[in-house]
């Protein structure tokens, strides 16, 4: 380990050091946080590897040794997002209103975005961005699989989002050197530099300047980063505060918690947290800055693609076709009447419904996540660890009963994929980049 990070780490902690270094060699502690849009969740869990967090609402600890969660169908299902306990803590700081509009600036892979979404109601808004194509493809993923209906995935550098003065709250999980991940990310070590932690406070200074344009008079910046710098941490703070005027809001302190060294910031060290290390800061911007007027996005779905997707639900679904349409390259999306119009590349507007085809059209596994039992004319319902929901997975096509149409497969009642039954074949739609 590089030595110029033991000194500073040393100058930090002092007589917390040694312990800080042997926690080092620990094992890593996984977490997850239920989906409150899913019901019952708990009670098709195995409570012998799961401990409640003291105040993540919906938040646990598990034992991925004995219980690998994200191997479960009930995970394709989306019944839980797994995330890093220390991280779960971020966005479980804010203070959430059902129709707040709130960006998450660096998104992936979407932990924080799923946590708050969730708890949005179809009146908020959630704009989730990632700069990597990758990674905002990931967080897009994570999204679908929550059934998310309130959410739009953009794929742009944050400094070229033209919103002021938009946004209720903004989430600022910033691009760090990684200290806190020492424990679970190798890499981490072996790229640490002063250099890089250099660049990346330049980084956070650029996206701290454009969040403060983005918010509302006293809307709510959550800062935060999984390292221990105080370049990084609470001199971002101290700008934020003394040359943007903003109104630090201390967090309240709960268990695990370290006081950071601005009081009011909160630190989080694998000595003393069940996790990894993380820096969380509250911000309330106190001024009134330039408002802009965002364009709404209208629906423009053609006649011809509206009859299809009418089609396919009256003959395959049991509930209304959604009131606000809009299609990009033939792909449907059901927005919400006071979503944006981005001049950005986005991903996911809001619940992707499917493609119309030539004469056809071809439903999503975003609809099917959304969906319960009396909203689907078909389906077929099988145990977690059933044969055929084992196959399903893996792509293979099960034995139907003569259901001609479209159906969903559920897992003990929860929606896992739409498949397509004729000749007595289930034909797998399940998609194959998720097959196992």
């Amino acid at each position: 380990m590089n030595e110029l990070f033991i000194e500073r780490m040393k100058e930090l902690l002092k007589d917390d050091f040694d312990a800080f270094m042997n926690s080092l060699n620990e094992n890593e502690v996984k977490g997850f946080y239920l989906n409150p849009l899913k019901k019952d969740v708990l009670n098709h869990l195995n409570h012998q590897y799961i401990e409640k967090h003291p105040y993540v609402d919906g938040g646990y600890y598990f034992d991925y040794l004995h219980y690998p969660l994200g191997k479960s169908p009930y995970f394709m299902c989306g019944l839980y997002y797994i995330q890093e306990p220390s991280a779960m803590s971020v966005a479980a700081c804010l203070d959430i209103k059902e129709n707040d509009y709130v960006l998450d600036m660096c998104g992936a892979p979407g932990g924080k975005t799923c946590y708050v979404a969730s708890r949005l109601s179809n009146e908020g808004l959630m704009i989730a961005n990632d700069i990597s194509k990758l990674r905002a493809s990931i967080l897009s993923s994570n999204i679908e699989r929550f059934g998310l209906k309130n959410t739009i995935v953009t794929n742009c550098d944050p400094l070229k989002m033209k919103f002021e003065s938009f946004f209720d709250k903004i989430i600022l999980d910033a691009p760090c050197s990684g200290e806190g991940m020492f424990r679970k990310d190798k890499e981490a070590i072996d790229t640490w530099s002063m250099q890089k932690i250099n660049e990346c406070a330049y980084i956070q200074r650029n996206l701290i300047d454009q969040a403060y344009k983005m918010l509302k008079k006293d809307g709510i910046l959550i800062y935060s980063t999984c390292t221990y710098s105080l370049d990084e941490n609470e001199k971002q703070v101290e700008y934020m505060i003394n040359e943007l005027g903003m109104k630090l809001l201390p967090i309240n302190k709960k268990e695990g918690m370290s006081d950071g060294f601005i009081e009011g910031t909160i630190r989080m060290y694998p000595h003393i947290n069940r996790g990894e290390g993380q820096f969380i800061a509250m911000l309330q911007k106190t001024t009134e800055t330039a408002i802009s007027k965002e364009k709404i996005l209208k629906p423009n779905l053609k006649k011809e693609q509206l009859q299809l997707v009418q089609k396919f639900y009256q003959e395959n679904l049991n509930i209304p076709v959604p009131p606000y349409l809009y299609q990009s390259n033939n792909h449907v999306y059901a927005i919400l009447n006071h979503f944006p119009e981005l001049p950005i590349k986005v991903l996911r507007n809001g619940l992707y419904l499917g493609e119309c085809k030539k004469g056809r059209f071809e439903p999503s596994l975003s609809l099917a996540l959304t969906l319960n039992k009396d909203d689907v004319k078909r389906s077929y319902n099988f145990k977690c660890d059933s044969q055929e929901v084992k196959d399903y997975l893996s792509g293979l096509t099960l034995k139907g009963n003569n259901q001609k149409g479209y159906g969903v497969i559920f897992v003990d009642g929860y929606p896992l994929s739409f498949y397509k039954e004729s000749n007595n074949q289930v034909k797998n739609l399940y998609p194959k980049g998720l097959r196992r």
